[in-house]
């Protein structure tokens, strides 16, 4: 009697308990653990966000020409042989000056 109270109980809470002839495991797959994200990325104000940006198609099958190129390119580019300041770390002052002994 106990068993089967508990059996019922696990039965009610059960995400396809609801679903006619729908099974859904439960189980955490550990080969998808390294495909997911702790928290949303930085651009993004919250999980739909991202999930959306996501779903958007990038490849050229499904997109122009033209579109691809703008969704691909870089968000910075410089000239060939142009010298980049080195990136200050968050809150620390201006990046340090560095300049080659001669």
């Amino acid at each position: 009697e106990a068993r089967a109270e508990l059996l019922a109980a696990a039965a009610k809470r059960r995400k396809d308990a609801a679903l006619a002839n729908v099974v859904i495991c439960e189980k955490r797959d550990k080969k998808a653990v390294k495909f997911t994200t702790a928290g949303v990325p930085y651009p993004f104000a919250s999980r739909e966000q991202f999930e959306k940006s996501l779903r958007n198609p990038l490849g050229t099958e499904w997109n122009t020409r033209a579109t691809h190129v703008d969704m691909v390119a870089p968000r910075i580019s410089t000239v060939k042989g142009a010298v980049i300041q080195p990136i200050a770390e968050h809150r620390k002052g201006a990046p340090v000056d560095y300049k080659r002994k001669k």
